[in-house]
């Protein structure tokens, strides 16, 4: 047999060798993979969603008026000869009108305002949102030159407060619709003592560099939680999750970077289960729990993860940055941004880009850009990518799995509502109304509700039969 050439030799054994190499590298990845994406799988598949709202009507063709009722069928006052009618609404502009108070379930709060002189009699109105049905007579509240700002206080009591400078606080009964009190206030619109806001179904009171102030049933201030007097609250857009019920301060102190959470109902500290020397740095809260940095001698123990009792989750500790929440918390490590549950557990890596969640969808906007949106959706159950669509997220309603509904809040569109296809992106309908009208709609619970153009009558919106 004629032996192998030295070169033939050489180049087999290098071949061989950079079969191994190319094995172990794939080995190497498929390791890799396994411990970032693997896992993240497992924790996607245990991972327990809470109970997403969906809309209770299916919203694949345009829908209809369900149940109606004008401003006589709620007890307002009707049309007086040559004057504007009753509206519900807080302003005579179809532009700047914001009639929606809050809701507590399928109880929805609205302002109206009847013309009067010398200024507008402003109302409190309440209705079952399955029914159409008036909760209580409407609430006379003073006249004034301003309309009233009112907030939702807890699950019994909406608050109003007048524009004027007498500062005059009316508190409202929900749901019977009786007036526990009329009165003077030192609550304030706006200031930067004892100004109201509205947070979950909570009304506080912040005062610079003191604290928070719970209000109580006289719209006095009740518990007090000192701090900067700037509330640390979620995400505007907690798209289908439960409101929160948590608060978060800095200290007054603004080298002693130290954050407390606190109850809004009753402004009860929360203790973390963290040692005694540690503190809480960077918090993040959403509704049932915290995420927050845990802090020891200015040394960072990493983000840990915390029920609404300060009870620790998971016993998880990740390091990286908190970037923020879509009712979940978002941690970045090495500059990855990834979506954690709430007990620690990362469920997947995110793209760059605005993010919203809505059930088990997680919507990313790959062109980062408000004007040019482009949404990815995200199964965060399987970690399936499915397609992007140019929706405008931050005017999102509801969905009910297969369809997207969308406000229309430009008053010259001549539309007050859409509908898009979730698989397909495509236009499924458009609800219209007159341009510059009173129309809006708004998702009460499951059901959407709309005002009318004229501003008169609200009705549901439910599928044609």
């Amino acid at each position: 047999m004629t032996p192998e050439p030295v070169a033939s030799r050489s180049r087999r054994r290098w071949l061989i060798a950079a079969a191994i190499l190319s094995v172990v590298a794939a080995m190497v990845a498929l390791a890799v993979w396994w411990v970032r994406d693997g896992n993240a799988a497992i924790a996607r598949q245990s991972w327990q969603p809470p109970p997403s709202p969906v809309l209770s009507s299916p919203m694949r063709v345009q829908p209809v008026a369900g149940w109606r009722a004008n401003v006589t069928d709620l007890g307002l006052p009707g049309p007086f000869d040559g004057t504007e009618p009753t509206r519900i609404g807080n302003l005579n502009d179809p532009v700047r009108s914001r009639p929606l108070i809050g809701n507590g379930g399928d109880h929805a709060y609205f302002l109206a305002s009847t013309p009067a002189t010398p200024g507008p009699q402003w109302w409190v109105i309440g209705i079952d949102v399955r029914t159409g049905q008036r909760l209580f007579a409407p609430v006379k509240l003073d006249t004034t030159s301003r309309p009233p700002q009112c907030f939702l206080n807890g699950p019994t009591n909406v608050l109003c407060l007048n524009g004027d400078s007498s500062q005059t606080a009316y508190v409202v009964e929900i749901p019977s619709g009786a007036v526990s009190y009329n009165g003077p206030t030192d609550l304030r619109l706006g200031f930067a003592t004892l100004a109201v806001e509205q947070v979950g179904i909570y009304a506080v009171a912040k005062t610079d560099g003191q604290g928070i102030y719970g209000i109580g049933p006289r719209a006095e201030t009740t518990w007090f939680v000192p701090g900067n007097g700037r509330l640390q609250s979620g995400t505007p857009h907690q798209f289908d999750t439960a409101p929160q019920t948590l608060g978060a301060q800095l200290s007054a102190d603004p080298r002693a970077y130290e954050m407390t959470v606190f109850s809004l109902s009753d402004g009860k500290v929360v203790k973390p289960d963290v040692d005694d020397d540690a503190h809480l740095g960077e918090t993040a809260v959403y509704a049932g729990g915290f995420a927050a940095e845990v802090v020891v001698d200015r040394k960072s123990l990493g983000i840990q993860f915390f029920d609404d009792r300060g009870e620790r989750l998971g016993g998880r500790s990740v390091d990286g940055l908190l970037q923020g929440l879509v009712g979940m918390p978002i941690v970045a490590s090495g500059g990855q941004p990834a979506i954690y549950s709430p007990d620690g557990r990362k469920l997947m890596d995110l793209p760059g880009g605005a993010i919203h969640l809505v059930g088990t969808t997680l919507f990313v906007n790959e062109n980062n850009s408000e004007a040019f949106p482009m949404w990815r959706q995200y199964d965060l159950k399987t970690g399936t990518k499915g397609p992007a669509c140019d929706f405008d997220m931050s005017k999102f309603l509801g969905t009910n799995g297969s369809a997207i509904v969308f406000e229309v809040a430009n008053p010259q569109a001549g539309l007050v509502a859409k509908a898009r296809d979730l698989a397909t992106c495509d236009t499924l309908w458009t609800l219209p109304s007159r341009v510059d009208s009173f129309a809006q709609v708004w998702r009460v619970n499951t059901t959407l509700v709309q005002l009318s153009d004229d501003g008169t009558e609200l009705f549901s919106l439910v599928a044609p039969r």
